[in-house]
């Protein structure tokens, strides 16, 4: 899973969930390419997670 952040208002077809601006959600790349071939890349942005140091 990986997180991404919400950059528009939208529902998912499979969940029936409405995502909205700002929220981050977890989510499978497959799951978010899937996504942005149904609407278009400007829904969803990659939220890069940084790694705790130790």
């Amino acid at each position: 899973m990986a997180k991404f952040k919400v950059l528009k208002t939208f529902k998912d077809i499979h969940t029936k969930k409405i995502y909205k601006i700002d929220q981050e959600i977890d989510m499978t790349v497959k799951r978010a390419k899937e996504v942005e071939e149904n609407l278009d890349s400007s829904f969803l942005s990659r939220v890069e997670e940084k790694e705790e140091e130790k």
